[in-house]
């Protein structure tokens, strides 16, 4: 069964990674890097910042920056601890898949999809209220994970883990920032 599932996982993988066209492969290679998110993230803490009390919008800025490091920290331990070989590096997979970017690192879960579906969930359930337009942030991590399927870095599991562990650190963290804020009003 466990192996029909990783068959499936890179069958499913080789069928994304082709729904691409070479000339899109700029535009894929700008929305997987970090980078190039970070005007986007700005613009979002700026906006906390201007409309919120300050002390709230320190403490949901603080808390949005520690989910990042926290995320990045928990898929790097479990890379190193399960090694599951990226597919654009798996002689099985690579001549099958799109590869423009191959990283050496493992692949089990995804760091893009983890930390991008953290923050945006913790940001998503605290401002939803406050910002109409926060929902539209979740476009945010779909392109930043379909990109990881493009061009092959992820197999469609790893995004699918990476998903779910972001969504429960986002969850995890609005609820740590709302017993803080509650113990905060209480004194």
């Amino acid at each position: 069964m466990f192996n029909e599932l990783l068959t499936y996982d890179k069958e499913l993988l080789i069928y994304l990674s082709n729904l691409g066209e070479i000339h899109f492969d700029v535009f894929w290679v700008f929305v997987t890097s970090f980078i190039y998110w970070i005007p986007l993230l700005l613009f979002v803490f700026y906006k906390i910042y201007k409309k919120l009390p300050k002390h709230q919008a320190k403490y949901i800025i603080s808390y949005g920056l520690f989910i990042l490091f926290f995320s990045l920290l928990l898929v790097e331990i479990v890379k190193i601890g399960v090694e599951r070989i990226r597919p654009c590096n798996d002689p099985t997979v690579a001549p099958f898949i799109n590869i423009i970017i191959q990283p050496e690192n493992y692949s089990f879960f995804s760091g893009h999809a983890t930390v991008s579906f953290a923050l945006t969930t913790y940001l998503f359930l605290i401002l939803r209220n406050v910002f109409s337009w926060i929902r539209y942030l979740y476009m945010w991590p779909l392109f930043f994970m379909y990109s990881r399927l493009y061009f092959g870095v992820h197999y469609p599991s790893d995004i699918l883990t990476g998903i779910i562990i972001g969504i429960i650190i986002g969850v995890v963290f609005y609820r740590i920032y709302n017993a803080r804020i509650l113990k905060l009003q209480i004194y």
